[in-house]
């Protein structure tokens, strides 16, 4: 046998080695993957003491996240419908001043109730219930201020109450 050949031999046998090997890996990054339930738990409780004890402060904190959302939208709502509910209504002075003072006497008890739920709330017995308080409120004073207008503006105000209640 000659050099050359021998080499070409062995440079034929080398390639021949470096495809097996790349076969082998390619067909091994191939294969299946194990059937079954994830490794990750996904949320659940685990078994750790500590672990359990995380996941229950964590849904407190969303809520209690929850309601506190229910309870600053309730109040942006009762701040915010008075102007919304007398807008395009006519008023004269007398009127308007009566609206005012009506405006003003909510807007205070408002205030009181939500003072009221901060406190309840740092003593660590807060008001489930402020939301449905909050309602009544805007209750009354849509009332309120729909008997002090001319009974010639109730259809404005009355339009205005259905866009705001069509929003809810």
């Amino acid at each position: 046998m000659t050099v050359t050949r021998f080499n070409s031999m062995v440079i034929q046998l080398a390639a021949i080695g470096v495809l097996l090997g790349a076969s082998a890996s390619v067909a091994s990054a191939q294969k299946a993957k194990a059937s079954g339930p994830p490794v990750t738990t996904k949320g659940a409780t685990q078994s750790n003491a500590n672990a359990a004890k995380g996941q229950a402060t964590a849904a407190a904190k969303r809520t209690e996240a929850r309601e506190n959302k229910a309870e600053r939208v309730a109040i942006k709502a009762a701040s915010n419908e008075p102007k919304a509910l007398l807008k395009g209504v006519k008023l004269s002075k007398a009127e308007r001043t009566s609206v005012n003072e009506i405006e003003k006497k909510y807007s205070a008890q408002l205030k009181d109730l939500e003072k009221q739920e901060d406190a309840a709330e740092k003593a660590g017995t807060p008001d489930a219930s402020i939301v449905g308080k909050i309602d009544a409120l805007r209750t009354q004073e849509r009332a309120d201020l729909r008997a002090a207008l001319p009974a010639a503006q109730d259809v404005r105000f009355d339009k205005n109450a259905a866009a705001l209640d069509k929003k809810k």
